[in-house]
């Protein structure tokens, strides 16, 4: 997919102990970390979002131009228009908007259609650029599978409705400790690496590292998007996604 173009929980404590001083006495500060107590990945619901801090940049005939400004990672359920079925799925949506370092305004707005089954798996089912997923017959792919457990790695090829065809492999490589705008968490850290190919000439290739807490979801985004348009000229965006605040409570 072209992205140029187009969760209540209780929390074990861990502390992080760090003194200095001499025999007379010191000072001990102490960092507290929500650690993940659940690894099922939450069943969004209606209107949950996460709000992100966003840098990056963007290169293109050599010259690079950095930006800043926010993102938005929103769910909205049962919005999406009919699939080949005449079935509604719902919406995630990652918003970026900013400014680039020469004055010029950011603004995308990437949709993804899913659903989650029993158990939390997050279902991809299409978008909002390349429709609806034809090819594999279940009309869906998994995008991350619940329970999350690493290591764990799977991979998913799949045809979309214009011809778009992509493979994309995800691995889940452990835990981590990530620090954001709401405090410092436990999570896991999922590598995805795609390839698209699109239908009218070009390709899309991409590095993405997500650190979710299954109980609210990513809480900071890392993106690498390498695209080369049907005539053959390579554009690169970098970026990266802190969150700041969410309405998922925690």
């Amino acid at each position: 997919m072209n992205t140029l173009r187009t969760g209540v929980m209780l929390f074990g404590i861990a502390f992080l102990l760090t003194g200095c001083g001499s025999g007379n006495g010191g000072s001990v500060v102490a960092t507290t970390t929500r650690a993940i107590t659940t690894n099922t990945l939450k069943t969004f619901a209606n209107g949950d979002n996460i709000q992100y801090a966003m840098t990056g940049s963007d290169t293109a005939a050599g010259a690079t131009i950095t930006f800043t400004g926010t993102g938005r990672f929103l769910m909205t359920t049962n919005a999406s228009p009919p699939d080949l079925t005449r079935t509604v799925r719902s919406i995630n949506t990652l918003a970026l908007i900013g400014v680039f370092s020469n004055g010029t305004a950011l603004n995308t707005n990437n949709q993804i259609y899913y659903a989650q089954d029993a158990l939390g798996n997050f279902n991809v089912y299409g978008n909002a650029q390349s429709l609806w997923i034809i090819s594999p017959a279940s009309g869906f792919v998994t995008r991350l599978k619940s329970p999350i457990f690493s290591p764990n790695t799977w991979t998913n090829s799949y045809t979309q409705q214009n011809g778009d065809v992509t493979v994309a492999t995800i691995r889940i490589i452990g835990k981590t400790i990530v620090t954001t705008g709401m405090g410092t968490f436990e999570t896991y850290k999922i590598q995805t690496d795609s390839t698209t190919t699109w239908a009218a000439g070009g390709t899309d290739v991409f590095m993405k590292i997500d650190y979710v807490v299954p109980s609210i979801g990513p809480i900071k985004i890392v993106k690498d998007t390498q695209t080369t348009d049907a005539a053959g000229t390579l554009s690169r965006r970098q970026y990266t996604l802190i969150a700041s605040t969410t309405n998922i409570a925690f």
